[in-house]
């Protein structure tokens, strides 16, 4: 038998269950709804979420759009997350194909690029 060394967790550490996140509101800064976290994409070989499915415009029978976002770019707020994007960010930009999210490191390279976030994978 082996001795299990003790380790102090972070007070500010805050584990969060994927099927908690998934379905929360994505907000901007000024309160205005963007839409909802479809899916929690997860980098299985570095053990990160590379990025989230942003679901758009689901309104009143309106086809869904939807947007690949780095998980650093949103920050928690009261059970919701925040994006600093205006409201009408996603209305002409490019989203995802279909029901195939995953992204190639090069695609999902220039998804951090746009918001001006290093990739999770090289820092």
């Amino acid at each position: 038998m082996g001795i299990v060394e003790e380790t102090q967790v972070s007070q500010n550490i805050t584990f969060v269950p994927a099927t908690v996140i998934k379905g929360s509101k994505v907000l901007t800064v000024k309160d205005e709804e963007l839409g909802m976290i479809k899916e929690v994409m997860i980098d299985s070989e570095k053990g990160r979420i590379a990025y989230i499915v942003l679901a758009c415009e689901c309104f009143l029978g309106m086809k869904c759009k939807f947007f690949a976002v780095p998980w650093g770019a949103l920050q928690a707020s009261r059970g919701d997350y925040i994006l600093k994007v205006d409201k009408g960010a996603f209305e002409a930009a490019e989203g995802l194909e279909g029901d195939v999210w995953t992204l190639n490191r090069n695609d999902l390279a220039k998804v951090y690029e746009q918001y001006k976030l290093p990739p999770y994978w090289v820092i």
